[in-house]
This record gives structure tokens, sequence and C-alpha cells, in this order.
């Protein structure tokens, strides 16, 4: 760890939202978190899935749905835990929500492993907050070395994240494309997953570079457009 460790990992209110979430395979999820952010019946959800298939997008835009109703919450990069403590653990179950994403970057370290079966135990006393935690893979497969958080991270739902197929992928970009008040034609964003990576955090950051692009420059999404803009 490093001697300069930050107290607290600041997660301010960003794009991620609910209403950019592109549902695809996972409306069961996003309808039990949406039931238990109006009323907090289950308190724990694990997710799993590939990167880049949208948890650390679910994970902040839950975040931010409960900071934009004026309620704590909390959103943890675990992938990023070399600049803070366990300590960061501390208290969370007075947010509404906590939100632990990438625990397999933690899995192995025992503070950080007995601080989050603690903070388990903490918030199951509390009966209010919603914990929320992402990881590559499934509790069963994660390597866990303290057997009580291999328990605990069985409590609650889990599910798994699914991929977006290529035309789920192409209805995503054109969402966020509306939303940003642009029009993104099929071929075009055909062309997009034809000649980038097909992840998703790519798409759409090649997406937004495109949407400043074509502001400043009033052209419309085309193809030779997006070839001159991202130097296709």
């Amino acid at each position: 760890m490093l001697d300069n460790q930050l107290p607290l990992p600041i997660h301010q209110i960003d794009d991620d939202s609910l209403d950019n979430f592109f549902v695809g395979g996972n409306s069961l999820l996003l309808a039990s978190l949406l039931k238990n952010l109006e009323k907090t019946e289950q308190q724990f959800f694990y997710l799993w899935g590939t990167r880049s298939c949208g948890k650390s997008h679910l994970l902040k835009a839950i975040s931010n749905r409960v900071l934009t109703e004026g309620r704590p919450a909390i959103y943890v990069p675990l992938s990023k835990s070399r600049y803070f403590s366990p300590a960061v653990l501390e208290n969370l179950e007075r947010q509404d929500a906590v939100c632990l994403d990438d625990l397999q970057a933690v899995v192995g370290q025992p503070e950080w492993e007995i601080a989050i079966f603690d903070l388990f135990n903490r918030i199951k006393e509390g009966g209010r907050t919603l914990l929320l935690i992402s990881a590559l893979q499934s509790p069963h497969a994660l390597p866990v070395e303290l057997p009580d958080l291999a328990s605990r991270l069985m409590w609650g739902e889990i599910y798994q994240l699914h991929e977006l197929n290529d035309e789920q992928k192409i209805r995503a970009l054109q969402q966020d494309a509306r939303r940003r008040g642009i029009e993104l034609p099929d071929e075009t964003a055909s062309f997009l997953l034809k000649r980038l990576k097909r992840d998703m955090k790519t798409l759409f950051e090649a997406l937004l570079r495109l949407d400043k692009a074509s502001l400043q420059a009033q052209r419309k999404l085309t193809i030779p457009f997006v070839k001159e803009t991202l130097g296709l």
C-alpha cells in the first residue's frame, strides 16, 4: 500500500445512470434492484460477469440514484484499493447504499477480507443498507480465503450480468446517442462495432468523442465523419 493513502474514495455523481443502462438480459436483476431501492427488503446483491459487461456502470448508477434523492450512498472501486486502506469501510452501515466494485482486486488480502466480513455483519444488524458487490467470478469460484466471508457472499441475491450481443450493443449505442441529442444510424453503429474493440467501455468512449466532434463541426455521424474523427 502507498504511504499517502486517501481516507475515502470520493465518488461524485456522473453520467452513469439507470436511464442509460441498457437492460438486455438483465431485466430480473434491474427489477429487483429498483424494488429494493424503494423499500429495502433484500439487503445483499452479488453481481458477477466478464469485464465491460456493465457491472461498474450499474453500481455507479445505483449510487447516483440514491445520491440524487438526497440520501447517503458510496461507490468504492476496489480496483484502486492501493490508494486507500480497509478503514474506508468503517461506518458504511450508515449509508443507504454501499457499492463495492471489483471484489476480486482485494480477495486474498486478510485485512480487506476481514473488513468486508465485518461490514456484512454491521449492515445485517442495521437492517437498512443496500449492499451491492461486483466481481469477475461467481461467489463459488472466487478464491476467498476467509470462510466466514465466503459464506456471507452467498447471502442475498446473486446475478450473472449477461454481455450484450451485437444487436443489443447497437441499440445501447443508439440509446445513448439519443440521450445526447444526436442520431446514430444503424450503418454507422455497425461500422463502430467492426472497427473498434467490441467492449462497451470502448464503444461509449468513442461515442463521447464523436458527440463532441459533431457538435463542434455541426456534422452528422456518417461513416466518413467517424473515420476522420477516430482515425479509422
